[in-house]
């Protein structure tokens, strides 16, 4: 058989895999029935393994993590390549996200995998409801140990001072069914009555007892993430990161910002002059990038990935793979240097078409706001929306997000442009949100 013949069969196999995954046919062994061992091994390996701080392990330089439930024949085919660090969370998928990686880390040797597992608390969140929630999420990855529990998001110091899960954790350690725990944040998700990344997270380093962090860092937004990692290298606690690809789709917002102006309502004078500021903006980014040759997003993506895994205090670069695709994309990442041609690439990016990334984590507009609306969590959610291909995941997270959303903006004079640091057309880019993200 030529190569032309195995490359489509290859493609084929994988395709069946993924259709016959949705349909909720369990696999065995590597991947689907019928997936051989010469498609398996035709996946890039992991090439790096990084300590992951205190906790010894060696994990590899890419890890798992990310909101969606993977079909167990993604996973399988991840785990055979080397990846053995995996992030979920207990509200990731609704649970079927840890249901699935318990099935494919059956059979497999667990000493050899590191699973973080996370869940949302509040300041006076009990040891009984956390232990309950804790021993739910092991029954569904069918493990007798977790490595990481991680407190999800969490929203102020308060939370992570929070008695109710540091005694829990010494009850669970004790009984040898936790290992380490650690703090996520991406920002506050509503709004100003929320701590700050920084605070946050430099109050988990400064309280000693948690080993591991998850932040967001991308070559967009650099800080706090860096003063964080400095800080929590000093104490060997090991940084897993998110939020590391702030590209996405610019090539199709003069048709969204067209769409958005004939929905039939009528437009005023005002709001007309915000699209038109929109569309200013990414006429100028399209044009930016064609003059620089960077048509090529998968090669910004690349790039963007590389910068994170450069940095020498990232232990675990956490992707989503919704894909057979994207494991022959991003796993020939591993252990591989930015060059400089490529950091000319994002510096010229950068330049040029950074004014219409919101930056993660960021919510310094929200101050402004008299409507209080959490900027920063609309536009992340956008952004799964937009560049993490998870349309139907981030229209439910908008749908239930609490108190005002976007739609208010029609009447506003623009606060939160008055107010942004990075000069973005806040306002333009909450509007498209709502228009992305709105079930109706």
């Amino acid at each position: 058989m030529n190569k032309k013949g195995i490359f489509n069969r290859r493609n084929f196999i994988k395709t069946s895999a993924i259709g016959i995954a949705g349909l909720g046919i369990p696999g065995k062994g590597s991947l689907l029935y019928g997936e051989t061992e010469e498609t398996t091994s035709s996946f890039p390996k992991i090439k790096k393994l990084n300590t992951l701080g205190r906790t010894g392990f060696k994990a590899s330089d890419i890890g798992l993590g990310t909101s969606r439930a993977f079909d167990v024949p993604i996973l399988n085919a991840l785990l055979d390549a080397g990846i053995n660090y995996i992030d979920t969370a207990e509200s990731y998928g609704r649970g079927s996200s840890e249901r699935n990686i318990g099935k494919a880390i059956e059979g497999r040797d667990r000493k050899s995998l590191f699973i973080t597992t996370k869940l949302h608390l509040k300041e006076d969140s009990t040891a009984e409801e956390i232990e309950k929630k804790f021993n739910k999420c092991r029954d569904r990855l069918k493990t007798e140990y977790i490595d990481c529990l991680m407190i999800h998001g969490a929203s102020s110091i308060g939370v992570i001072k929070n008695k109710g899960f540091h005694t829990a954790v010494k009850k669970l350690k004790s009984e040898g069914k936790l290992r380490f725990t650690g703090v996520s944040n991406h920002g506050a998700r509503f709004g100003r009555s929320e701590d700050v990344m920084e605070e946050v997270l430099m109050g988990a380093v400064n309280d000693g007892r948690f080993d591991i962090l998850l932040i967001v860092y991308n070559f967009l937004k650099t800080d706090p993430g860096e003063k964080i990692m400095a800080a929590a290298k000093k104490k060997n606690i090991a940084i897993t990161i998110m939020k590391s690809n702030p590209i996405g789709r610019y090539y199709d917002m003069k048709e969204r910002i067209e769409k958005l102006k004939e929905d039939g309502k009528e437009v005023d004078q005002r709001t007309l002059n915000y699209f038109n500021r929109l569309q200013e903006t990414a006429d100028r980014s399209e044009t930016f990038i064609k003059k620089h040759n960077l048509q090529n997003s998968d090669e910004i993506r690349d790039a963007a990935l590389q910068f994170v895994m450069n940095n020498p205090n990232v232990n675990v670069l956490n992707l989503a793979f919704r894909s057979f695709d994207d494991i022959e994309k991003m796993l020939s990442l591993s252990g591989s240097n930015l060059t400089r041609n490529k950091q000319k690439q994002l510096e010229k990016y950068a330049e040029g078409a950074a004014d219409l990334y919101c930056r993660h984590a960021c919510g310094i507009c929200e101050q402004s706001c008299p409507e209080n609306i959490p900027v920063n969590t609309i536009l992340r959610y956008n952004h799964y929306f937009e560049t993490n291909g998870s349309e139907k995941y981030a229209m439910e997270k908008y749908a239930n997000l609490s108190g005002a959303k976007a739609d208010v903006c029609n009447n506003c004079p623009g606060h939160c442009e008055a107010t942004c640091p990075y000069n973005l057309p806040v306002k333009g880019l909450l509007q498209l949100a709502d228009r992305n993200l709105c079930l109706v």
